[in-house]
């Protein structure tokens, strides 16, 4: 019985017998090369069609898990889809190359602690536009006490992704977080990028150190180490290079001001990040820094989405960058019957900021 392909054949249209000619007989050796250029073509169309039906990404995500790779040879693997970007063939992660919405998180996961579910230590939006050129920053403080997505539970909006990492929600801790800022906060979040202690180490000291002018002199008499005890920390007033030791240090302190006065902190040292890496030509050097916080992340971003985000933020002017903070102003300290401090979200005032961030008139 044939096969449909056979079936469906035509039928070559009858011939006469002609005389035969007997050929010379083909040296062996030819056969055989021939047959290996043969696998060698059929080899090379098939991963031409798996390359286009999987995407490039994970056909090399594919040969790691069964080669592995050199960091030399993971740096090209970048660079390769890094360099299509530059060539202007953008993968822009929403549709249309509409605003895209980023949600970044600072984990408070030390080394001891292992991948156990743990509350988000810093909480920022940014939004970018391309074709308008503008972005803006909105910062959360970590205890605005809201309705949590998907339960029935009201409680500090850091832990979102605790309870979305401990409950096994689909789409994990990222995913509700995400919801939990929607539902809250009436902002759609496209992508996220989460990253820990060490991963934030490890992008400053990539990057080789950022440069940040601190408003007024930081004593902090009880500054958390890693190992869950204090130490002195003194940060002078006037510029500074911060090491990422220092600078994680710099964007965590709390006790001589407040969590508003680290929102303020943390966002002037997302914009040096992004001033160092302009000067760096932060597309040349993307791939050395994904590398260098190999392990430290985590993100729905794909490595060309990543690359396509970092060209259109590096192409938005300084001053075409807004920052946004929930401050006090906005939420009204509470103490819960448990015992913990929480702030209470004042929603109208929320909402004008949030109207700002998003580039809309209230």
């Amino acid at each position: 019985m044939r096969d449909e392909t056979e079936a469906t054949q035509p039928r070559p249209a009858f011939r006469p017998p002609v005389a035969r000619v007997r050929p010379a007989r083909t040296p062996i050796w030819l056969v055989i090369l021939s047959g290996l250029l043969g696998l060698m073509v059929l080899f090379c169309a098939a991963l031409s069609f798996t390359l286009i039906a999987i995407g490039p990404e994970r056909v090399l995500a594919l040969r790691d898990q069964v080669l592995g790779k050199t960091v030399q040879q993971r740096v090209e693997s970048i660079q390769q889809i890094v360099d299509v970007v530059i060539r202007g063939e953008d993968v822009w992660p929403v549709p249309n190359r509409g605003r895209v919405t980023i949600l970044l998180m600072g984990i408070d996961r030390r080394p001891s602690q292992g991948n156990v579910p743990t509350r988000t230590d810093a909480i920022t939006l940014i939004t970018l536009d391309p074709q308008a050129k503008t972005a803006a920053m909105l910062s959360i403080p970590r205890d605005l006490y809201v309705p949590l997505a998907g339960t029935e539970r009201v409680d500090r909006i850091n832990t979102a992704y605790f309870y979305g990492e401990a409950n096994g929600v689909p789409g994990s801790g990222a995913q509700a977080a995400k919801d939990t800022l929607a539902l809250n906060l009436g902002i759609p979040v496209d992508r996220y990028v989460l990253i820990d202690f060490d991963g934030f180490r490890k992008t400053i000291d990539a990057l080789g150190g950022i440069d940040v002018n601190v408003p007024k002199r930081i004593v902090d008499n009880e500054y958390p180490t890693d190992d869950y005890r204090t130490e002195v920390l003194v940060i002078e007033a006037g510029p500074q290079h911060l090491n990422g030791e220092l600078a994680l240090k710099y964007v965590r302190t709390r006790h001589q001001d407040s969590d508003f006065g680290r929102l303020q902190r943390q966002q002037q040292v997302i914009l040096a990040v992004r001033d160092k890496a302009l000067s760096l030509g932060a597309l040349t050097q993307l791939p050395a820094l994904l590398d260098a916080v190999a392990g430290s992340y985590e993100s729905d971003l794909t490595v060309a989405e990543i690359a396509t985000v970092a060209k259109v933020w590096n192409d938005i002017p300084r001053e075409s960058i807004a920052a946004y903070r929930i401050d006090d102003q906005m939420a009204v300290s509470w103490t819960t019957p448990n015992g913990a401090s929480v702030l209470i979200p004042n929603r109208d005032a929320i909402a004008s900021v949030v109207q700002a961030f998003l580039g809309q008139r209230p």
